[in-house]
């Protein structure tokens, strides 16, 4: 299904694709797809070049009225309303590209090749060679419109076609620094910087360079913490994505399609009361940044949390570039420190979030906010609300307190042998496991979630459930082999 941006009429298709650049921000992908309208044509194209070259080849220069751009899976949050009257009947006409828009465009493409992974030294070089290149182009072509009107216009004319080439700027001039770029980056985009924190310090044996010795050197165990305040913020500077956030979700009796179609939601204390309240999901887990099998397991294994707003349409959500880093540690300091540390900056922004919201630019008053839904694998969501992590103890279930004797015979929530994990019973086990600390844990809960220190949030009412691991990868694939039998 295709998502039509809006229905614009132009007279040339330099002037067309001008109104998709700079009209629409958007910029080739790998995710890019262009549908061409003309006459009925159904050709898909996966960058500029290649749909300008069709339109000049196969229909020639003018786009005809009817000519619809429906893009798919734009790379870009995108989530245009309808379009206004005034923009269906529009009527382009050329213009001269201003400096604001060259230079947009020269960082937006600096932009997608940085955060292609390459060294800062790599990006140097190239935004030099760029700057170079463009200025060696900007004399071709004044040395070339001055030879031509050399002999046909008076001096003055000549001055004044001079001063105009003079008067260009290099738009990469303003790019050619690490500096500049990161001033013009975050003035364009509201960059929100990493913070890093120290959570101790270690002892690691290095080797003096000159003496070759080993020597115990202190190091810091650091993790890097992204503001979420900030980057809220900086999400509702985007107008396109304001607008999907104020959209209003059709709820349907009886049609469970989302979190916010459920009880839980229905008697939230803040995201029943506020309608934009911000629905802040978390997602947590590991990784392994070399080879999970080689001799550098472990070594390298990184822990990171997510998040996304529940808010926006789940096709937005489903985009890479609307999920966000909040957190990123070494595993190895999480077995050390805990999760207290780690949490205690997200925990405290949170806490602002629940009570004095952030201002956005489409609502007079602010926005309060909390944390809906905790996300993960088993053994990430157990071992950040303070479970045991071991499936085969007593009480593994994080939901209810059924013991291993009974795991085959109680099914249903309505079973009098079942007991759920409430508020109280989890403060309860929290306060056995503090007087007495020789336990190793309580009835499966080994310590405290630091995210119950929320005001809306609480990890006995968090009921998202690990699908994968779960069932997918579980017991259905031994309940369909039953069922083909």
């Amino acid at each position: 299904m295709f998502t039509y941006i809006c229905k614009v009429q132009h007279k040339s298709c330099s002037v067309f694709f001008q109104h998709l650049k700079f009209g629409h921000a958007l910029y080739p992908g790998r995710t890019l797809r262009l549908k061409c309208g003309e006459n009925g044509c159904s050709s898909v194209f996966y960058t500029y070049c290649g749909f300008k070259k069709h339109l000049l080849r196969v229909h020639g220069d003018c786009v005809a009225s009817n000519s619809i751009v429906p893009l798919d899976n734009v790379r870009s949050n995108v989530c245009v309303p309808d379009p206004l009257p005034s923009e269906v009947s529009l009527v382009s006409y050329s213009a001269p590209l201003e400096k604001r828009q060259l230079l947009d465009m020269c960082s937006s493409i600096v932009a997608q090749v940085k955060a292609s992974g390459v060294s800062e030294s790599t990006m140097q070089s190239l935004v030099g060679s760029m700057e170079e290149f463009v200025n060696d182009v900007h004399v071709q072509a004044q040395d070339t419109v001055l030879k031509c009107l050399s002999s046909e216009v008076t001096e003055q004319t000549l001055n004044k076609v001079k001063d105009c080439f003079e008067q260009l700027e290099n738009p990469f001039s303003s790019l050619n620094t690490e500096t500049k770029r990161q001033r013009h980056f975050e003035k364009k985009w509201k960059i929100v910087e990493p913070v890093e924190h120290v959570l101790g310090v270690r002892y690691d044996l290095r080797k003096d360079r000159t003496t070759g010795v080993y020597s115990q050197i202190p190091v810091n165990d650091k993790f890097v913490y992204v503001p979420i305040l900030g980057t809220l913020e900086s999400m509702f500077t985007n107008r396109e994505l304001s607008n999907c956030f104020q959209q209003v979700k059709l709820h349907e009796d009886g049609i469970f399609k989302d979190i916010n179609d459920g009880s839980y939601f229905r008697n939230h204390p803040l995201f029943s009361q506020q309608e934009h309240a911000l629905q802040i999901q978390l997602y947590y887990d590991d990784f392994e940044t070399a080879n999970p099998l080689g001799s550098k397991k472990g070594i390298h294994k990184l822990g990171c949390v997510y998040f996304i707003l529940r808010n926006l349409p789940m096709k937005l959500n489903s985009v890479l570039m609307n999920i966000h880093l909040v957190a990123l540690f070494h595993s190895e300091d999480l077995k050390k420190y805990g999760f207290d540390p780690i949490l205690q900056p997200l925990v405290h922004d949170l806490k602002v979030l629940e009570t004095e919201g952030i201002q956005v630019p489409f609502s007079d008053t602010p926005l309060n906010g909390s944390v809906i839904q905790v996300t993960g694998d088993n053994l990430a969501i157990h071992g950040l609300f303070g479970m045991v992590e071991s499936f085969s103890a007593t009480y593994c279930f994080r939901f209810c307190l059924t013991d291993k004797t009974r795991l085959q015979s109680v099914f249903s929530e309505d079973d009098p042998d079942l007991i759920l994990r409430t508020k109280e019973l989890y403060s309860e086990h929290c306060n056995a496991m503090a007087q007495n600390p020789t336990l190793v844990h309580s009835f499966g809960v080994k310590r405290t979630c630091p995210l119950n220190a929320l005001q809306f949030f609480h990890s006995s009412d968090n009921y998202a459930v690990d699908i994968m691991h779960n069932l997918l990868e579980g017991v259905v694939q031994y309940e369909l082999k039953l069922l083909f039998q």
